[in-house]
């Protein structure tokens, strides 16, 4: 999934603690040696992680103003590279359960984000291509 740019990191926890097991937490990897574009460098990556406590999910957030190009996906949509942000869910157990869970998170990053999937051939999918058909109903 990707944003155009990064989401407010409260809001974002706030839209996704709902759906976990345990307690929700964000943990950022903190800035390199204290510089950031406030003290006039060129702004630094980004670096996120939203999990609860038993595990149940991980969103992986990231943003690099190096990586300097956007995926073909997003080539036209005049997005900026340097803002880009890649949001990446992983849900722990497999079966129905993780499939229902992990379009429920992507919703609700979407919702926060207003940003788009990108499937793992690079090409752009809705959100209710993440839910399988027999179990669709149920969300």
């Amino acid at each position: 999934m990707y944003a155009r740019r990064l989401a407010d990191s409260a809001v974002l926890l706030a839209a996704v603690s709902a759906l976990g097991t345990g307690d929700t937490f964000c943990a950022t990897v903190p800035a390199a040696d204290g510089l950031s574009e406030a003290d006039g460098e060129e702004p630094l990556p980004y670096s996120a992680t939203i999990s609860d406590t038993v595990a149940t999910f991980v969103v992986e957030v990231a943003q690099d103003p190096l990586f300097g190009e956007l995926p073909a996906a997003l080539a036209g949509s005049g997005w900026s590279p340097g803002e880009l942000t890649a949001y990446e869910i992983s849900v722990a157990s497999l079966g129905p359960g993780s499939d229902r869970l992990r379009y429920r998170l992507a919703k609700a990053v979407l919702g926060v984000t207003d940003g788009v999937l990108v499937g793992a051939d690079g090409t752009r999918i809705g959100v209710d291509s993440l839910a399988d058909p027999t179990w669709g109903s149920l969300w």
